[in-house]
């Protein structure tokens, strides 16, 4: 078996390389047989930022070839490309997608360590870091969609989003709604829009003090959150390996953030999980996330009365328009996700006007980070989300001769 590494993504790929070139990890060894086709690709947002998509076009079972079905993954806050195939084959979202035929798209957002790069502004100056989600929802999406569809030839994709990359999902089809007709169904994990009640004591304090927190933010010049780097991933995974004399206060800290689920934590994994996240982002991000969790809203960043009032011509920032988001939805949540809380998903839900299903996952401690990394996760949510698109195919195969009843059943337009 061979191991490729993409800026530290592992990818299983078929091709000669020198030993230089192949990193062994203990965790992709139990599918040796399989190999995976990888590649790398750039997209330049029309706002300059420059966006690296990683794909796996195929494996063994399905080599690639054109005319396969397409979905595009996309990562949470602070998250990366890697958190979908972090878990290795027969684990992982992205490789089980690709097992059931599908040309898996991996993104990544501005400011995150893939995409650092811009046709002129330095991420290491002040003006890079000017983003919140909502330019990664109007910019880097729409960019990455038709980037995708170009050099596959289709004309929709299936989506599916981790935290923010829901939240990014309902800012796009807010400000440009002619992307509903290239989405064929969203998938949303962790679904965050409406964030009033979150649990975590740590996401709390950081809402309650925001003013504060921006202003030291500002003081000492920082606009980049959590970024990725050699002593960060050395250091998380030192502290957080099952050896680790302080493991338990390592995840202890992740737990007092995404909610204490220990049963779930997958305790091999996670250093290598933190070896790739926090990937980075903006301060902005993490500013924006903090204004819904005081507003009870989900709107457009506050810059204040002054700025708000340049920008959108009214003292507060306008509400996102839901209403306009009408691809088929299924929404995945958990009772014990602390910083997407029940009633917060139950607004989002009430709001959103095409849920095709609300699946509460049946796991009571089931946390924020476990989309991604918990032990049952294939059991618990992915071969749900896979049997969601393939009960829409059928669907949409059936009713294709009657592509009026197409429209009225699956788009509810």
């Amino acid at each position: 078996m061979l191991i490729m590494e993409i800026k530290g993504v592992p990818w299983i790929v078929r091709g000669q390389r020198s030993q230089e070139d192949i990193k062994e990890d203990a965790y992709l060894t139990t599918v040796e047989y399989q190999i995976y086709y990888a590649e790398v690709h750039n997209v330049t947002t029309k706002d300059g930022y420059i966006l690296e998509l990683h794909r796996i076009s195929g494996g063994d079972r399905y080599p690639p070839k054109p005319g396969k079905r397409v979905v595009l993954l996309t990562h949470g806050l602070l998250g990366s490309s890697a958190d979908w195939v972090i878990l290795g084959p027969g684990l992982a979202l992205g490789y089980l997608l690709s097992d059931q035929n599908y040309d898996v798209w991996l993104s990544n957002a501005r400011g995150n360590r893939y995409s650092r790069n811009h046709i002129s502004l330095n991420p290491e100056n002040r003006d890079f870091w000017l983003f919140s989600f909502h330019e990664i929802g109007i910019y880097d999406l729409p960019s990455t969609i038709d980037y995708i569809l170009d050099v596959t030839g289709q004309s929709s994709l299936f989506y599916c989003g981790h935290s923010q990359g829901s939240t990014t999902f309902w800012v796009l089809l807010s400000e440009r709604p002619e992307y509903n007709s290239k989405i064929i169904m969203m998938q949303s994990f962790a679904p965050v829009a409406f964030m009033a009640n979150p649990r975590s004591p740590i996401v709390q304090a950081f809402a309650q003090n925001l003013p504060a927190v921006e202003m030291m933010f500002a003081t000492f010049g920082i606009y980049e959150f959590m970024p990725s780097s050699d002593w960060l991933r050395t250091s998380t995974q030192l502290l957080c390996s099952e050896t680790s004399p302080v493991a338990y206060i390592c995840k202890n800290s992740l737990f007092l953030v995404v909610g204490f689920d220990p049963k779930q934590m997958n305790s091999t994994i996670l250093p290598q999980y933190l070896g790739h996240m926090p990937a980075g982002s903006s301060a902005r991000q993490g500013f924006h996330y903090c204004q819904l969790a005081i507003s009870d809203g989900f709107q457009q960043y506050d810059f204040g009365a002054i700025e708000n009032f340049r920008r959108y011509h009214q003292l507060n920032p306008p509400d996102y328009k839901l209403y306009r988001a009408h691809v088929p939805t299924v929404i995945h949540y958990a009772a014990n996700d602390w910083i997407v809380n029940v009633t917060d998903v139950d607004k989002l839900t009430s709001m959103l006007p095409n849920v095709h299903l609300k699946h509460l996952i049946n796991f009571e401690n089931f946390n924020h980070f476990d989309y991604v990394i918990a032990a049952d996760v294939k059991r618990l949510l992915y071969d749900m989300t896979d049997r969601s698109y393939l009960n829409l195919i059928r669907l949409q195969d059936m009713l294709k001769p009657f592509s009026g009843i197409v429209n009225h059943f699956v788009r509810k337009r």
